[in-house]
């Protein structure tokens, strides 16, 4: 083991410093870590970062954005603590840190929850505790991963709520669900309006089933009945399950539409 003073700062080598071995973040963004660069060059590092010795090297438990930044700087050694702290205590360590974090996406959050659960048994009372959830709310983010990948994406990128998602999620046909989840993304939605659309998909699906004879059963899925939406750019209308979704800018949109001369 390195020798170190246990609990007291001291300068670590950056080449001796090791990324945390599960990171909890989705993914780093380096325009934070750059901006943090710069300020740490300004002001100093306020807060030495956190670590634990493994053999001849260390292991990163809270302060990865600043170890990345002395990087950046070009510095050869930080301040660190160096703790001796059991892997329950780290995990807690490092989610307590990440947790902090304004930029935090609620699927970053799940994930954080998830790994307490799965790699230490904790139950949701046990960390809602610990940080000052409720249950309910570690549940209901847990929840979140259990939802289709494009939904997750969306909600990590935060270009839905995850209230949006949680409605959108009630939608099993995933063809439905990704035209719907798309119309979120480009226009911006309300958990209100999700719903609605939700309910309307429903009630589709409703009228295309009739009852079995003598069941008094709604029955079997059979195929849906077409939804149909105007086209933006003839504006006649199309089957939802056949529209196609073109990523373009505002600008490119406009030209578009003035050469085939529609508004």
């Amino acid at each position: 083991m390195p020798k170190v003073s246990k609990s007291k700062e001291c300068l670590i080598k950056l080449d001796l410093i090791d990324a945390p071995e599960k990171a909890d973040r989705l993914e780093i963004d380096m325009d934070e870590v750059r901006s943090l660069a710069g300020n740490i060059q300004e002001v100093g590092l306020i807060y030495p970062i956190i670590v634990r010795a493994k053999g001849d090297r260390f292991s990163i438990i809270a302060g990865h954005c600043r170890y990345l930044a002395y990087g950046i700087l070009g510095e050869s050694r930080i301040r660190c603590v160096v703790r001796d702290v059991s892997d329950v205590e780290v995990a807690f360590l490092r989610a307590s840190e990440n947790l902090k974090r304004i930029s935090l996406s609620p699927i970053e959050e799940a994930h954080i929850y998830n790994n307490l659960e799965k790699a230490f048994s904790l139950s949701h009372d046990e960390i809602g505790r610990r940080f000052g959830r409720s249950p309910g709310v570690v549940k209901r983010r847990l929840d979140l991963l259990k939802m289709p990948e494009q939904l997750q994406k969306a909600v990590h990128r935060k270009d839905i709520s995850y209230g949006v998602a949680e409605e959108l999620w009630r939608i099993s046909d995933l063809g439905s669900m990704d035209y719907y989840l798309a119309f979120a993304v480009e226009h911006g939605v309300t958990v209100a309006v999700a719903r609605a659309w939700v309910k309307e998909w429903k009630d589709s699906v409703r009228r295309s089933r009739p009852d079995i004879e003598g069941s008094g059963w709604v029955g079997g899925p059979l195929e849906v009945r077409p939804t149909y939406l105007p086209c933006d750019i003839c504006r006649g209308p199309e089957d939802v399950q056949n529209m196609q979704l073109i990523h373009c800018c505002g600008e490119c949109a406009k030209k578009v539409r003035g050469a085939l001369g529609v508004s």
